[in-house]
């Protein structure tokens, strides 16, 4: 019975695949359907724990290959060929966001629109939404307890999260799932965008650049490339390991965190703040010069 599984069952169950010859990002695959569903019976008390609810990392290795950050060429050849392209061109701000904020997809996805604090220009990061494969929402928390935090707006993704709000479709009933609701990002039949659907954007989108430009090639696109990028991007101009922790929600960065100080809010605002003006300035500097 599904109350009998231990945490080790579904641990052994990994490395079982795994000795099989599953790679990693099948087992990630494979973990993203069956964690969703003993959750639910973890939330109506059928279960007291999941066993799903481990890091992968810690049972098999990471095998897959490894992701690369996209250099500042790559990203402003493929943002201006988004930006302008008649199809894909109405989903540069989602894709504006996710590369100037480093969120995951799924927490994207979750956002609502209470979550956004324009006035401050902070982005509230507490919960993500995923999709079961029958089509079941779920709506959890965020991974771990640094996964909840505020996001600074750029003014750019300030300017893309307005208009996000502008070309949200008015819906007769909005959906709440699991006491979330009003999202930001919804799909052509008025329900809540879940990561595939973003995944798929870039995926059509790459295919149609490759066709336009075989002499231009890009690398393998995708949202965690974005989320991969910025942080690349942070980490390369300067901001300290403690505040990119913070805005990045990662629960771990190593030994080395514990000779940084404390990070908050307001000192990753400061940080990013800075970095964006010099970036700005840079490309402002280098485009009067070639004028």
């Amino acid at each position: 019975m599904i109350r009998d599984i231990k945490m080790s069952d579904a641990q052994l169950w990994m490395i079982k695949l795994h000795e099989d010859g599953k790679g990693y990002s099948t087992l990630t695959s494979v973990r993203g359907v069956v964690k969703p569903a003993f959750q639910m019976a973890y939330n109506e008390e059928i279960i007291r724990r999941n066993p799903f609810d481990f890091k992968l990392t810690d049972v098999v290795p990471n095998d897959s290959q490894k992701r690369i950050a996209m250099t500042a060429e790559q990203q402003e050849t493929w943002m201006n060929f988004i930006r302008t392209d008649k199809t894909y061109r109405k989903y540069y701000d989602e894709f504006v966001v996710l590369l100037e904020t480093g969120m995951r997809v799924s927490e994207f996805c979750g956002l609502t629109k209470s979550d956004l604090d324009f006035a401050n220009r902070k982005i509230r990061v507490d919960h993500q939404l995923v999709r079961e494969r029958g089509g079941r929402y779920y709506g959890e928390k965020t991974k771990t307890e640094c996964g909840c935090r505020f996001i600074p707006m750029t003014d750019n993704v300030y300017r893309s999260l307005k208009a996000i709000v502008a070309k949200r479709p008015k819906l007769k009933t909005e959906m709440v799932i699991d006491g979330y609701s009003g999202f930001l990002l919804i799909d052509k039949d008025e329900h809540p965008k879940v990561a595939l659907h973003i995944e798929n954007e870039m995926r059509w989108a790459m295919k149609k650049y490759a066709k336009l430009h075989p002499d231009k090639p890009l690398p393998h696109i995708t949202p965690h490339v974005f989320r991969h990028t910025f942080c690349t991007n942070m980490a390369n101009a300067g901001m300290d390991i403690k505040s990119l922790q913070y805005v990045m929600g990662h629960s771990e960065v190593g030994v080395a965190l514990n000779v940084y100080t404390h990070a908050n809010y307001d000192r990753a605002a400061e940080q990013m703040a800075k970095i964006i003006n010099f970036a700005e300035t840079e490309s402002a500097r280098r485009l009067e010069k070639s004028g």
